[in-house]
């Protein structure tokens, strides 16, 4: 009941302002327009839902409405001395107002017809460019596809001479004994799926007969040795990695020893000087010296891991 009284009373209010203040013919014809008319009906409701979503809002928007009406009651006779102006600047925005109708009929339109227009010219201008690019990627894909079965044609034109048949029976060739090598040192076990599919014959397409062929060998070779490879590093012990982790430090030994005399022989080349017997005496002293230390080490390194594994093996043995 309050709200009712409430919404009464603002109409009361916005009546009685709209008493106070000079009637202005160009809001009228700016209301009377669909756009503004429809703008202004969206904005009502959106005040009035936010407004009453709360008590609060509510006091708060009925506080504001209370004050710009007793500010329109204030100047409501100072408004009225600027009477004549005011009916000027609206009979100049009115005659405007006219002008826009004429030029642009389109604002006396409603909203949904605007939409409508404005889309059909948009989709009535951009239509003929995507029509454009739809025809030239059809063009290039039709291009492609010729370009790639006159390729393939040519291939095959190829393929089927004397040296082509050379050249597809090498592959067939070099593939079995590919497969023949392959299943000594990665044999086939039971959990593995082989395709049994065979490549087409020769005499139908030598091109797609020698890809399914390498197709096939190359899916083979990868199948076996991951399978291999999956084993071994099921299968790998302490002891496996001992020996690798030493042999590779001897490794790493030798390489940092022939460094060394590379860096060596390279000083003794750039040198140039009237002490070079001498310097070349020392540093192949120090070549020597240098080098029997390396080797040493790598001997050392050798010997190390040897007994280490030695040792391991016969605390196992006495273990059992």
């Amino acid at each position: 009941m309050s709200a009712k009284v409430q919404q009464e009373n603002g109409e009361v209010c916005s009546s009685g302002d709209a008493s106070l203040l000079p009637h202005l013919e160009s809001l009228d014809r700016m209301l009377k327009l669909p756009v503004v008319d429809a703008t202004w009906q969206q904005t009502q409701n959106v005040y009035g839902r936010v407004k009453g979503y709360n008590p609060l809002l509510n006091w708060a928007f009925g506080t504001a409405e209370d004050v710009v009406h007793r500010a329109v009651t204030i100047s409501a006779p100072l408004v009225h001395k600027f009477d004549r102006p005011l009916q000027l600047v609206d009979q100049t925005v009115v005659k405007g107002i006219d002008r826009l109708e004429v030029s642009a009929p389109i604002i006396k339109e409603q909203p949904q017809e605007i939409y409508n227009q404005a889309k059909s010219k948009v989709l009535g201008t951009v239509k003929p460019y995507t029509e454009k690019v739809c025809e030239l990627r059809h063009a290039s894909q039709q291009k492609a596809a010729s370009l790639k079965e006159l390729s393939w044609k040519k291939a095959n034109e190829v393929l089927a001479t004397q040296y082509g048949s050379k050249a597809v029976n090498g592959v067939d060739t070099t593939a079995q004994a590919a497969e023949r090598l392959l299943d000594y040192y990665f044999p086939k076990s039971a959990e593995d799926v082989e395709d049994d599919n065979a490549p087409i014959p020769v005499k139908e397409d030598p091109v797609l007969h020698t890809v399914q062929t390498v197709g096939r060998l190359s899916n083979k070779v990868a199948r076996r040795v991951y399978r291999t490879v999956l084993n071994q590093i099921k299968c790998l012990r302490k002891e496996d990695v001992k020996d690798y982790v030493a042999t590779l430090i001897a490794v790493l030994h030798l390489t940092s020893y022939l460094n060394f005399l590379n860096d060596k022989r390279q000083q003794q080349a750039v040198e140039d000087t009237p002490s070079a017997p001498v310097s070349a005496s020392s540093s192949t002293a120090s070549a020597s010296s240098g080098s029997s230390s390396n080797a040493s080490a790598v001997v050392a390194t050798t010997k190390s891991s040897k007994t280490l594994q030695q040792t391991e093996n016969g605390s196992d043995e006495r273990t059992q």
